[in-house]
């Protein structure tokens, strides 16, 4: 690897250099809470000592050498940052050069002065040290570097905008400074102490490479445990490098995350590439991408598959907000899935949008009813390896997206091929237990229960209105079962039941004769014939879950 320079720098050594952000790097992203953590830093740097230092952070910088160009990869927040604060500092020496109308060299012989500052943010030639991406460089020039910021007024685009509140953030909090000293001498005094601590004892780890892809890799290594987003930006990065229109490929990606709304943009993007090329784990994305998307027309391409697709992505990930949808049988399977927390399906869907065979809603919707039935028989009730189906759904999109599946009744026999089998389902739901901590499921499956068993009437699903009813009770002072069959039993399958809320709170931590009561009125089957039994013991229980388990095999078919 060509690592040209790697050092700790202080930032007065690290602001000499001219420095470009590509175009395809993000806008400037900086808000007050990181404006505040920055001052926090500095001030607590700058009462600390002469001796103390504060780490500011790496930058990383690919060295174009064909361009003789310096472009920063990583560290473009922190760079404009401090160069926004350096201004500002320059801005109120400038004041005091003016209201005292003495020259600026002659003022002060130290070189902490407005044109010492000035070699920080310009050369001899009045090129700026700074140049922003194209969409910010104007503002950035005009209205911070050689702008006021007494005079700045509110922009709609938000990138500008942020820059002007940065801005007037450190005019704002220099000023309250400024105005405790009476005395000239004091004030620069002030200036002084800040400009000292931020240019001397603020430092970076510089790091340097000649290629661009290298300072990508050593961007990925260094970001390697940030967060998700950061391994999108990185993507993004890359992707941006490779285009010449800069701007469509900005509107592109733009598009794709408010589409996506919440949903977070790697994992999307991880699941759209499984959709379409060889399975690829998280941490070997950007280098399974880096090797395709290698041309203008491919990066083009990829980021217009990456837009198409982000709303069929966003409604499979958030079907209580989806708009792409109008079945409702569909729509339901979506949010089961989601509550039994699944996700490795969704490259399937995606290569489905994506497929040289066209499928209609209908066809979609039976495919994503076979998912849901894989997913409750193999994880939620069978407890297999969920990485094993992040495999298997990779490789059954890839199937779908190239041809090879081009009928719904293909993709579905391939799944239910994945099934486990009746015998194994039906021995593991016979013994399947809740949780206090895993509700929900309990909730799925006495809902398709009763379904099952009475189609006609529909139950509230509102969780305030249907609770979940331990019929041997979790407080044991009243019933005072056996210890290890209370924590055996209790959470099984076949001593739950959806109860009305106020018939729950009623008959709670009663004995069983005077809860038959309220099961036989309850509406909700198979509660009501809980009425027929004498007793509630194991016996019970291990009965009323092996007819679920039977009822079971019908509701979740293979």
């Amino acid at each position: 690897m060509a690592l040209q320079n790697c050092s700790i720098e202080p930032m007065n050594t690290f602001l000499s250099k001219i420095y470009y952000i590509p175009n395809y790097q993000r806008e400037y992203s900086w808000e007050v809470a990181e404006l505040e953590d920055f001052w926090d830093d500095l001030n607590a740097t700058r009462i600390s000592g002469e001796n103390s230092e504060h780490f500011f952070g790496q930058i990383v910088v690919h060295n174009d050498e064909t361009n003789r160009k310096k472009y920063i990869i990583d560290g473009q927040q922190r760079t404009i940052t401090s160069m926004i604060f350096m201004r500002t500092l320059q801005y109120f020496y400038d004041l005091i050069y003016r209201d005292t109308g003495r020259q600026r060299a002659d003022y002060r012989k130290s070189d902490i002065s407005s044109i010492h500052i000035g070699r920080y943010l310009s050369d001899s030639n009045d090129e700026l040290h700074l140049h922003l991406g194209e969409l910010d460089n104007e503002y950035f020039r005009e209205k911070i570097q050689l702008g006021s910021p007494e005079d700045t007024v509110r922009v709609r685009k938000k990138s500008h905008e942020r820059l002007r509140k940065a801005y007037v953030y450190f005019y704002e909090r220099i000023k309250e400074k400024m105005d405790q000293p009476i005395d000239v001498e004091d004030k620069l005094d002030v200036l002084d102490e800040y400009y000292d601590t931020f240019t001397k004892r603020f430092s970076v780890l510089y790091m340097e490479a000649t290629k661009l892809e290298e300072a990508f890799v050593i961007f990925e290594t260094l970001n390697a445990r940030g967060k998700d987003l950061e391994t999108a930006d990185l993507l993004k990065n890359f992707v941006f490098s490779q285009t010449q229109d800069i701007i469509s490929a900005q509107n592109l990606w733009n598009s794709m995350i408010n589409t996506l709304d919440q949903a977070d943009p790697t994992k999307y993007i991880r699941h759209y590439w499984n959709a379409t090329q060889a399975f690829t784990r998280e941490k070997s994305l950007y280098k399974s991408i880096s090797k395709i998307i290698s041309s203008p027309r491919a990066s083009k391409e990829f980021l217009r598959n990456l837009a198409s697709c982000a709303q069929c992505y966003h409604d499979i990930s958030a079907p209580d907000d989806n708009v792409g949808f109008s079945d409702i049988q569909l729509i339901n399977s979506l949010k089961a899935l989601k509550m039994l927390k699944a996700s490795t399906f969704y490259p399937v869907v995606l290569a489905i949008k994506q497929a040289p065979s066209e499928f209609n809603e209908q066809e979609i919707r039976e495919v994503i009813q076979t998912i849901e039935v894989y997913v409750f028989r193999n994880f939620t009730i069978c407890g297999k390896v969920a990485n094993k189906a992040e495999v298997i759904f990779a490789t059954i999109a890839k199937e779908i997206y190239d041809g090879v599946l081009s009928t719904k009744e293909l993709i579905i026999a391939r799944i239910k091929h994945e099934m486990v089998g009746d015998q194994e389902f039906y021995d593991m739901f016979k013994i399947w237990s809740g949780s206090k901590t895993a509700k929900e499921p309990i909730r799925y499956i006495l809902r398709k229960v009763h379904k099952f068993l009475d189609s006609s009437n529909e139950i509230n699903i509102d969780n305030t209105e249907v609770h979940i009813e331990h019929i041997m009770p979790e407080d044991n002072s009243i019933w005072q079962v056996d210890d290890d069959v209370h924590e055996t039993y209790l959470w099984r399958l076949g001593n739950l039941a959806l109860l009305s809320g106020a018939f729950n709170r009623e008959i709670s931590n009663r004995m069983f004769e005077s809860k038959k009561e309220r099961y036989e009125e309850s509406k909700i089957e198979p509660n009501p014939s809980l009425a027929n039994c004498l007793a509630w013991t194991a016996v019970e229980i291990e009965t009323r879950q092996q007819e679920f388990a039977s009822y079971a095999l019908q509701i979740w078919k293979k």
